[in-house]
């Protein structure tokens, strides 16, 4: 009786999204050796508490689909929904640390695709989308170009088409006019695009993005100017500092590893740095990073903190990783990968913890959202309906 007393109390503390790690962990352990009854009879309590009578049914069958999950040591679900790995960063406190047992409900939800919601349409992931500014009016559609061609080849330059998400440069000769030459590649909504520049560096362009660059780097410095969000992994030159420009800041470096995102949730751009070292400066402020940390624009600066570059980077590995995140955030990140539009003032304050595959479709996202947070939404066309 006292076992079922405290699965009662920290599922009705999962409902509302406050359980600690432990108490997951320990909810898990006493769904073990629950019944099919007893378990109907602990949500009908919670429920009740809640005043959420009509949802009895879901709830049970979640529960219920947990427990077989549990006993089962059931492999990975058909929604890809991964569970968070331990991390020894001192950040990992106890609420991000109850990730991995959400998820679990949440893909064991989602493996009863029967449950899933009623919409007559759905939403597919984005993909390897991008055009090509070549200078002028020269714009190419890359993803109508066939893999191995060469894109251009001139003015001491080659363009190819090295698979069907890169696009690479090589520089060559002495013809600095054509060097010095900007190009862009933009990302549309639910696009994405790698791009190697012509010094070897390595970048990769996120959905709704814009990266302007030269064909070649003829002077003292490589520098480009960044729209949205990228990973750069930079080649290294101690005679060349690579320079990121984004919306008034710089991010200097020789050559190293960071992401920098710059959406209009930001709030101004967010560097991650995973390997290296950065010089970060805006007019006003400078920092420098670290391995492990972050910087954000804010009104007296800039601001610097220890995280899990793996969390800001997952978009390149094609999953969603939130930790505590605004639901508002989180659906504008979903929004451009996925292409809808949706009426932010309709959801509710709520921050959530998620993991899930980038390449399920957008209902099997949004079921994970419902069923962690209690939102429901419906898909229409491309727009998103919060019911």
């Amino acid at each position: 009786m006292n076992g079922n007393q405290n699965l009662k109390d920290i599922y009705a503390k999962f409902l509302q999204n406050k359980a600690t790690r432990y108490e997951l962990e320990r909810m898990f352990e006493l769904l073990k050796d629950n019944d099919e009854q007893e378990l109907k009879q602990l949500v009908a309590q919670v429920l009740e508490q809640n005043e959420q009578h009509a949802d009895i049914d879901k709830h049970h069958q979640l529960l219920q689909n947990v427990r077989v999950n549990v006993m089962n040591a059931a492999e990975a679900s058909q929604a890809k929904v991964v569970a968070m790995q331990p991390r020894s960063r001192k950040m990992w406190y106890m609420a991000a640390a109850s990730v991995a047992a959400i998820l679990i409900v949440a893909g064991v939800f989602l493996i009863n695709k029967k449950q899933t919601s009623n919409s007559v349409t759905d939403l597919r992931p984005g993909g390897n989308i991008a055009m090509l500014s070549l200078g002028g009016s020269d714009t190419l559609n890359l993803q109508q170009l066939k893999t191995g061609s060469k894109v251009k080849r001139s003015a001491g330059v080659v363009v190819s088409k090295v698979n069907n998400n890169t696009v690479a440069y090589t520089a060559y000769g002495n013809d600095t006019a054509a060097l010095n030459q900007i190009n862009a590649i933009v990302t549309p909504k639910g696009g994405q695009y790698h791009v190697q520049l012509s010094d070897g560096t390595e970048v990769m362009l996120n959905a709704d993005s814009k990266l302007e660059f030269p064909v070649g780097f003829t002077g003292h410095q490589r520098r480009v100017k960044l729209t949205g969000e990228a990973y750069f992994a930079v080649s290294k030159n101690k005679a060349k500092p690579f320079i990121v420009s984004a919306a008034g800041q710089e991010v200097q470096v020789l050559g190293t590893k960071f992401n920098i995102s710059n959406y209009t949730e930001d709030g101004g751009p967010v560097t991650t740095l995973t390997e290296g070292s950065i010089k970060v400066s805006t007019p006003s402020a400078m920092a420098i990073l670290k391995p492990g940390q972050q910087s954000r624009a804010v009104a007296t600066g800039i601001s610097v903190a220890d995280v899990d570059p793996d969390t800001y980077n997952a978009w390149r590995n094609g999953e969603f990783v939130f930790e505590n995140t605004p639901l508002d955030v989180i659906m504008h990140k979903l929004s451009r990968w996925y292409n809808f539009e949706i009426d932010y003032s309709k959801l509710p304050q709520k921050s959530l913890y998620m993991r899930i595959s980038s390449q399920v479709n957008l209902s099997d996202v949004l079921n994970v959202i419902t069923t962690t947070s209690g939102v429901k939404f419906k898909i229409e066309e491309r727009r998103v309906v919060v019911m």
